[in-house]
């Protein structure tokens, strides 16, 4: 993709098929305070700098000119400078042009993960850095990020929890969603929504992000665990922010919220599904087997073939449940993640094996079963209503069961060899490191 490039002046714009604007101004050398890693000097450090450092914006203008100062005076010609335009309705595209930097446009606001994502795709650097434009992260922990980002995949800041420039309301809600995110996610450490955060472009890669919204660092931390990055924090000042907030406790409060869950889903089907559904599998059996001889009466209540039937089909649903995490499983590793040990287990040739003949054998006794049931009632001369409903429904029950039993046998023949193939590839590369 070709850039325009010009001296300071009037700012060039180049569209995109994307409906990304970009303006691209020559980025003179800054005054080096705090040296990352080393690297060339010159032209060619100039030209591949070895950290891309992005500004998601919108209406920031009041805020921008105090964030690229302090970073002018922090970073040197190893830094690129990305601020990425969302939309806004104020002069932000014009004062970052006024800047060494490049800035990217969205024709209308999509939200601070669409425009993050938007900078990633036109980043050149080897280690990422992400920070808010509003002024409350301090410039000078970048140089520090890059540092640690030479042994960690993920480098995040944590800011003090009981800060006075940040919302009470803010606070609770930061508090709610680290314990959320480490209880169904198993997340360590504080502070995961924080917005200055560093990752290594290889990493970064692997994430293969989706969100469009203030959930972009939930997802970017779900993910990095799912997918075993080296993962470190440190403490940084939080400073009060320049302009109008922009996060909406509430609303966007939801949205996070709602792609924890997506993803606890998706990244945690033993958990939400294969558990809950050995238990109600179990429930549901117990209760059909001691129906299916007859009503159960208390002095509290009566339990006949209307719960008998109850059961049996809710024998049924509980083993869909259990399918269906399995199913969510193997899509996760389709996305990338790495296959559980529960999920490769249950590929195994002998599993599958014994678990597609158990259910063909269901099947075949539960056909046999029915099959005599039918066949007494045809003998003895269709005599009235059919009296065996309870041993008919138990019997179809068995069957339907056995069919999905072979039936997900059958399906994770599809994805065995590639889940067999992909853990060794995991335990190889965990013996390299």
């Amino acid at each position: 993709m070709s850039l325009i490039v010009s001296t300071p002046g009037p700012v060039p714009i180049r569209r995109y098929n994307a409906g990304v604007i970009e303006a691209l101004q020559t980025m003179p050398p800054l005054t080096p305070r705090a040296a990352p890693r080393p690297a060339e000097k010159g032209e060619a450090a100039a030209a591949h700098p070895l950290t891309s450092v992005i500004l998601p914006a919108y209406n920031e203008a009041e805020a921008l000119p105090s964030v690229l100062t302090a970073l002018r005076q922090v970073l040197d010609e190893h830094y690129e400078i990305i601020v990425v335009d969302d939309g806004s309705s104020d002069d932000t595209a014009a004062v970052a042009g006024r800047y060494p930097c490049r800035v990217l446009r969205h024709q209308h606001n999509r939200g601070k993960g669409a425009a993050i994502r938007t900078g990633l795709n036109h980043a050149i650097g080897q280690y990422i850095v992400v920070s808010d434009a509003d002024a409350t992260y301090p410039a000078h922990a970048i140089p520090h990020i890059v540092e640690l980002l030479a042994t960690h995949d993920l480098v995040r800041c944590k800011r003090p929890r009981n800060s006075e420039h940040m919302p009470a309301l803010n606070r609770v809600g930061n508090w709610l969603f680290d314990a959320l995110l480490s209880l169904l996610h198993g997340l360590d450490g504080a502070d995961h929504l924080s917005g200055l955060y560093g990752l290594r472009r290889e990493a970064l890669l692997r994430l293969k992000l989706v969100s469009s919204g203030f959930d972009i660092e939930a997802e970017i931390g779900i993910k990095a665990r799912v997918r075993g990055l080296r993962v470190t924090t440190f403490p940084v000042d939080y400073q009060p922010r320049l302009g109008e907030k922009k996060l909406r406790a509430f609303q966007d409060g939801v949205h996070i919220l709602s792609r924890i869950i997506a993803l606890v889903l998706l990244y945690n089907p033993l958990l939400t599904f294969i558990i809950p559904g050995l238990l109600l599998l179990v429930l549901m059996l117990g209760g059909a087997l001691l129906l299916s001889r007859g009503p159960v009466v208390t002095p509290y209540f009566g339990l006949s073939i209307h719960s008998f039937i109850v059961a049996a089909l809710g024998s049924v649903a509980a083993f869909q449940f259990i399918t269906f995490g399995m199913s969510a499983a193997l899509y996760a590793v389709e996305a990338g993640d790495v296959p559980p040990r529960w999920l490769v287990w249950l590929s195994s040739r002998r599993v599958r094996l014994g678990a597609a003949l158990t259910g063909f054998g269901l099947m075949l006794a539960a056909l046999v079963d029915m099959g005599l049931l039918v066949g007494r009632w045809v003998l003895a001369g269709l005599p009235g209503l059919f009296e065996e409903t309870r041993d008919l429904v138990l019997a179809s029950a068995v069957l339907v069961g056995g069919l999905q039993l072979l039936s997900a046998a059958l399906f994770l023949s599809i994805f065995a060899g590639r889940l067999q193939r992909l853990e060794k590839e995991a335990l190889f590369e965990d013996e390299e490191n």
